[in-house]
């Protein structure tokens, strides 16, 4: 297979799980990407009269929060590969009244936009699944305006439940092609970001606790995650095995208001130069 066919394989496979996920990402347990998405929002400095891409915007975790920033004078665009993402989004749009917002399927590689066309380009803890996050990046450069803002964000800290229960779904999926360079330490992030040539990079951490009512609340969050494809491979008496020895693992982390999770996450904006 060669690099191409590797990077449209990748992409198809992205989309897939995602797609799977569609329905209930960020809609069971707490709302850990609502919650960072308007960090990322705010860190963005978005006024109400900007235009906004958002790439890779999911269940609209971004682009919702920056949809109200922007008003009527504004405009947000959310761009996602997957199709289940980008219909059900853009029915959450029309639904909150959100008409200065839409939705369109679209690769983050190759943007159908003009270039210097936003003032602000947002991306979600998405680009770390990018075939080529070096080309997405020279997409976001591309489409932004001189001046104008990069705002990025990725995971740092992770609940060690979380680390171990993907660690131990390996034997039932492997989700190594879903995932590339983590892009997890602010030295990488910065990197990155300066190497795409956008300058005045600052990266910062965040970190929040998120409480799951009980431990099958917990449970019932991980079929929104990536790790449903390993758990819907289980057979059932697999998979009742795997939760009685994974519920040992949530007492340690539970406390008299529910399951206790930690997550952190880098948050990273550039600005593109004006020469």
């Amino acid at each position: 297979m060669d690099g191409d066919e590797h990077d449209t394989a990748r992409k198809d496979a992205v989309a897939t799980a995602y797609g799977r996920l569609a329905a209930d990402y960020d809609r069971i347990g707490p709302r850990i990407f609502s919650y960072f998405g308007e960090r990322l929002v705010e860190v963005a400095a978005i006024r109400p009269d900007t235009l906004v891409l958002d790439v890779a915007a999911g269940r609209g975790a971004v682009l919702l929060p920056a949809a109200e920033r922007v008003g009527k004078r504004g405009r947000a665009i959310g761009i996602d590969l997957t199709p289940a993402m980008v219909d059900l989004t853009a029915a959450e749009l029309l639904r909150r009244g959100l008409t200065q917002a839409a939705m369109r399927q679209m690769d983050a590689e190759d943007l159908k936009f003009e270039d210097e066309a936003f003032d602000r380009v947002l991306c979600g803890f998405s680009l770390h699944h990018f075939s080529r996050p070096s080309q997405a990046l020279a997409e976001f450069w591309r489409v932004l305006r001189p001046g104008g803002t990069v705002a990025v964000s990725t995971w740092g800290q992770r609940p060690a439940l979380f680390s171990w229960l993907r660690e131990s779904l390996k034997t039932y999926e492997d989700t190594a092609e879903l995932v590339g360079q983590p892009f997890d330490t602010p030295s990488d992030l910065a990197t990155a970001l300066h190497e795409a040539g956008f300058i005045d990079v600052r990266v910062t951490s965040e970190a929040a606790d998120f409480i799951y009512a009980d431990d099958e609340a917990w449970w019932e969050s991980n079929w929104a995650f990536l790790q449903r494809g390993a758990l819907d491979r289980m057979t059932p008496a697999d998979l009742q095995r795997f939760k009685a020895i994974a519920f040992e693992r949530v007492r340690s982390v539970t406390q008299a208001d529910g399951v206790h999770q930690r997550w952190g996450a880098l948050l990273a904006v550039g600005i593109k130069p004006r020469d």
